[in-house]
């Protein structure tokens, strides 16, 4: 019975596993507009299985940005923490990424640092307040 279930669980893998030519990859995004302060943003996300490291993100520079592919079988999560502030006094931790177990497809998820929060938005929406800064 468990070689069944096993089998079957690898068609079923293998038939909803994204094809790179079909399902563009996913990308997490993170601008600092941090007018006030003008202080460097400071980003650090990990999945179950990459930690992409710390990222420093200048006042209005390019944004840091990842791509990468839903694992269908482990739901794909992305965990971050962002900071800023002269002495990177104040963070936040928060989810900035959970796939969907159908598979998503070419998501763009936005974060924005601002002085009052951090904001979030998607392909086409309008940004939304989504966490508070926490100073230590």
């Amino acid at each position: 019975m468990n070689l069944v279930y096993v089998f079957l669980s690898l068609i079923i893998a293998l038939h909803f596993t994204p094809n790179e030519a079909k399902c563009h990859k996913n990308t997490v995004a993170f601008q600092n507009n941090l007018t006030l302060s003008r202080s460097t943003l400071k980003v650090h996300c990990k999945s179950k299985d990459d930690d992409l490291g710390d990222h420093f993100v200048k006042f209005q520079d390019v944004a840091y940005n990842f791509s990468f592919h839903d694992n269908v079988i482990l739901i794909t999560r992305f965990k971050c923490t962002l900071w800023k502030g002269a002495n990177l006094e104040y963070h936040k931790f928060f989810q900035a990424y959970e796939g969907d177990p159908y598979c998503r497809c070419g998501a763009m998820y936005t974060w924005e640092a601002r002085d009052d929060a951090i904001y979030f938005s998607t392909k086409g929406t309008v940004e939304k307040l989504m966490y508070s800064w926490i100073k230590d």
